[in-house]
């Protein structure tokens, strides 16, 4: 049967039950409507209606029938019966409006086997009430409620017995409080009796915690908890991690507090301590101006301290900070920031050893601002950088560099020229290169000491024509750059060590570099066709490249010394500036190089476009050297070779090699200055290779909802955002049934060691990195990550995680028992987007070194 429905024009008054009083109005129409259940002698009666008085709209629907009895003055609606005005609606299987009274009862009613049908749903602007009956009194504005659910935002709240006063205030026995969805929930906390104030709080008497339908002795006296608007942003704790047993004593980490400023700014500060005296304090802030610029930025000092009898102490203190502008905001002006900064130079002095730079031995950091002029092809930057590496103890700042460049190649004389164009660049830079004790002792003294300071500018000319109808193509060009060094060296020899005495002047002076190359490239096609039902082609494109460069030396700083002996020794007095200057020759380049693609091309019925599916065997294997006229010996330089393989977009290998043409020492490995065919030795060695491969299974699903998911924390503003980025790997999507990537590195060079190549000629490194997760059950969820060093036969870092889906909350079991972030923790964690910042942990965390 169609529903049955109407529409008519009503009064503007609203609230969670405020619809009802224009019900009086829809009943005087539908009485004007229908037929009435009397005896045929009665006449009609005749209702009047203000038009002017109406000014909202009601619309109302029943699925089986809408009866007026006008001598109870009553209207039923049956089946699915609905009503709706502005954003508010109210359902049910049965809705009656008794006119005597002035009241509206909506409930529910049973079938053949006693089961609800149609329980009474009520929505307005969001927030959902689901009720076992609904009774409202137009004149006293009270209503009585029973077993009715209220749902505001992921919060539940159901009520056995509620009344409605007339203040707009909700007094209700027996309520449930929780944040399962489910009718039984998992948990919840049980309320003896409360006030509900809309959009305020809600004030509880005696509450506990009930789990399973199992009361426990977990409740307080009393409670209020704060009821927040559509509009408001949610402040929310951020639950600590607890250690009950560590290095540092029994701690609280991570305990938080996240507060939204506004619209566009949010903070969260963190705080971490132990009973042995180590703490730590952290603030997190993000930023959000749409259509302008985005970003965040995280300072932090941790002291750690052992305790008896190890008294050593360290800290550190680290700032980050990542600044995005939108393209769209500015088209001319442009400010990004990327800064990851470390006191004392490395990741691993740290507790929260599952996070994902634990292992990256390098910080980098770039702010860089850039000016564009309108459509005129030429721009500027500014960029301030650091580099901060934890392995070779060295700190490179760059402060500032200035650049000034054209965009695209400009033509002199357009009219006449539109093959000859130039590129032109300038630069100014200030760079130092220091211990990262410096930084860590404050010695900015020594810091400023290291500062070189230089300037330059480049022009490059070219040119590119075709002929033989552009089979062949030409490329001449033409390069000049000028060098000026502030700083410069100046060598003398010590008479009594006889070595030489290296002084560094402020004294400058302008070098020179020049040179011009032309070159060929050409391109060819084969196709190779194969009998068979698919019609299988193979395709090669060939991509010949011969050019030939030259180089004079221009070297303007080319000084010399002479030792106690008598013996002159040559150097440039640029050699330790920052645009470096070494003794070189002039050099004329003869450069051969070959690239290769293959294709394959089959029929088939997937493609429904062209009936043939293209599958790239060799993406691309190229092959490089060059001859030098000018050298007296050794002419030819090593060949290089690369091959990259992506046949399937989750699989991909990529190789390189080097090759050498000489003739080598046996016992030292030394490269000699013949030929190695001439020494016997074939046509040569290899002196590098490497191969690197990722190879990725999971179904497209998983790669698509993880991609959702991550855009979905990146535009959150709670809690739950500062979360996980604490802990990225608390994110587990239980309905992806598993996921596997290898990543594969493999390389080998030439150690050139007198005492040790004959045993060991190249060095290797050989290193296999598996992670996948796998579902065991529909709520057993296991991922783990190893890291495999082939070459030694051990295992450098093993990560094990257990994940229960619990429906409301998700146990996590998280166990590093290799490497140096060993570590243990169990937690539990809210499922619902509004509990997913309160975590219990507990956990071992590693020692810091």
């Amino acid at each position: 049967m169609q529903p049955i429905s109407n529409v008519l024009r009503t009064k503007n008054t609203s609230y969670h039950f405020a619809f009802l009083p224009f019900l009086f109005g829809l009943a005087c129409l539908l009485l004007t409507q229908f037929s009435f259940a009397q005896e045929d002698t009665l006449k009609p009666k005749k209702v009047f209606v203000n038009e002017s008085d109406f000014e909202s709209v009601i619309t109302y629907e029943a699925r089986d029938s809408m009866y007026s009895d006008f001598k109870k003055k009553q209207i039923h609606l049956f089946g699915e019966a609905h009503l709706s005005y502005e954003g508010v609606d109210m359902r049910a299987d049965y809705i009656l409006i008794d006119l005597g009274k002035n009241e509206v009862l909506a409930t529910h009613t049973l079938d053949s086997n006693n089961n609800r049908i149609g329980e009474p749903i009520f929505v307005d602007n969001g927030d959902t009430i689901k009720a076992g009956s609904i009774r409202y009194n137009f004149d006293t504005k009270k209503g009585y409620i029973q077993e009715v659910t209220i749902k505001q935002q992921d919060y539940y709240l159901s009520m056995e017995v509620a009344k409605r006063q007339a203040n707009e205030e909700v007094h209700f026995v027996r309520g449930k409080f929780t944040t399962c969805n489910l009718k039984e929930p998992h948990y919840h906390f049980f309320l003896s009796k409360a006030v509900l104030v809309p959009e305020k709080r809600i004030v509880t008497g005696p509450m506990n915690l009930w789990i399973m339908g199992v009361p426990t002795p977990l409740g307080l006296p009393f409670a209020i908890l704060p009821q927040q608007k559509e509009r408001d942003k949610p402040h929310g704790v951020v639950m600590p991690k607890i250690s009950l047993f560590s290095v540092y004593g029994m701690g609280v980490q991570d305990l938080g507090y996240y507060i939204p400023i506004n619209d566009h700014w949010q903070t969260t500060a963190f705080g971490t301590v132990f009973s042995r005296g180590s703490f730590g304090v952290a603030n997190q802030t993000n930023y959000n101006y749409r259509y302008r610029f985005n970003g965040n930025f995280k300072i932090g000092y941790d002291r750690f301290r052992y305790g008896w009898p190890d008294s050593s102490i360290v800290s550190t203190t680290s700032f980050d900070w990542t600044h995005i502008q939108d393209p769209k905001s500015n088209p001319n002006w442009n400010f990004n920031a990327s800064v990851h900064f470390n006191s004392n130079s490395t990741n691993k002095q740290t507790l929260n050893v599952q996070n994902n730079n634990y292992f990256n031995n390098t910080l980098n950091s770039d702010i860089r601002l850039s000016r564009k002029f309108g459509s005129r092809p030429i721009s500027a930057d500014m960029k301030l950088s650091m580099r901060q590496n934890s392995t070779s103890k060295m700190v490179d700042l760059t402060s500032p560099i200035v650049n000034f460049q054209t965009t695209s190649r400009i033509f002199p004389f357009k009219r006449v020229n539109k093959i000859v164009g130039f590129n032109y660049t300038a630069e100014i830079q200030n760079r130092s290169s220091f211990r990262d004790r410096y930084l860590t002792n404050s010695d900015f003294d020594s810091i400023a000491g290291q500062f070189r300071s230089g300037a330059n500018h480049k022009i490059n000319m070219q040119s590119s024509f075709g002929i033989l109808k552009n089979r062949i193509r030409f490329a001449p060009s033409a390069n000049y750059a000028q060098f000026y060094n502030f700083q410069s060296i100046e060598k003398t020899i010590d008479t009594v060590t006889n070595k030489a005495v290296i002084d560094t002047l402020n004294q400058g002076g302008f070098t020179h570099t020049f040179n011009a190359a032309v070159s060929m490239t050409s391109t060819l096609y084969s196709y190779y066709r194969f009998i068979g039902k698919k019609q299988t082609l193979l395709r090669h494109v060939l991509t010949p490249t011969v050019a030939f460069s030259y180089a004079p030396a221009i070297q303007q700083g080319i000084q010399s010394y002479t030792d106690t002996n008598g013996l002159v020794y040559r150097y440039s007095r640029f050699e330790r500036s920052i645009y470096s200057e070494n003794l070189n020759s002039s050099s004329g380049r003869i450069v051969i190089g070959i690239n290769n693609s293959f294709e394959l091309k089959q029929k088939s019925d997937k493609d429904t476009v062209t009936g043939f599916k293209k599958t790239r065997i060799i993406d691309n294997f190229f092959l490089n050297t060059d001859y030098d006229l000018f050298k007296d010996s050794m002419n030819w330089s090593d060949l290089s070779m690369r091959l990259v393989i992506n046949p399937i977009q989750s699989f991909n290998m990529t190789f390189n090699a080097t090759h050498s043409w000489y003739a080598w020492d046996d016992s030292t490995g030394k490269t000699l200055g013949i030929y190695a065919r001439n020494n016997g030795q074939g046509i040569g060695r290899i002196k590098a290779f490497s191969v690197a491969t990722t190879w990725t299974l999971a179904p497209k699903k998983y790669r698509d909802e993880i991609q959702d998911q991550r855009a979905q924390l990146m535009n959150s503003w709670n809690p739950q955002y500062q979360r996980w980025l604490l802990s990225p790997n608390d994110i587990v999507l239980f309905n992806v049934p598993w996921s596997l990537t290898f990543t594969y590195n493999f390389g080998l060079s030439i150690l050139e060691n007198t005492s040790t190549y004959q045993n060991r000629p190249y060095g290797t490194n050989n290193t296999l990195d598996i992670s996948g997760d796998f579902s065991i059950t529909e709520n057993w969820k296991i991922t783990s990550r190893m890291m495999l060093d082939i070459k030694n036969s051990v295992i450098n870092n093993l990560n094990i995680t257990l994940n229960r889906n619990l429906h409301c909350w998700t146990a996590t079991m998280i166990w590093i028992p290799i490497g140096t972030n060993k570590s243990f923790s169990i937690g539990l964690r809210g499922s619902a987007a509004a509990l997913q910042n309160l975590n219990l942990n507990i956990r071992r965390p590693p020692i810091v070194l």
